[in-house]
């Protein structure tokens, strides 16, 4: 969030196209570290099992982090397709 604030956006005239850049390259870093967490689970780290509350727990977070994956990449092809 803090890296999206700090983005310049200077001009009016491409204002639209510099959000549009920065919105692309958000929803992908959201989205490629919510593959990777999803992944880390998906290997059943002993020592984070606990920490989650258990198996069961942990496989409803590696669930959701799957469905957001795939929401923030069909969001970042939207921005790519989209406005152009």
């Amino acid at each position: 969030l803090l890296w999206l604030l700090a983005d310049d956006f200077s001009s009016a005239l491409q204002a639209f196209r510099a959000l549009q850049l920065s919105m692309i390259n958000f929803t992908g870093i959201l989205a490629i570290g919510c593959m990777s967490a999803g992944m880390l689970l998906a290997m059943r780290p002993a020592r984070v099992e606990p920490f989650l509350g258990g198996l069961d727990k942990t496989y409803r977070l590696h669930k959701w982090l799957g469905i957001s994956a795939l929401v923030l990449a069909i969001v970042h092809w939207l921005w790519v397709k989209l406005p152009n």
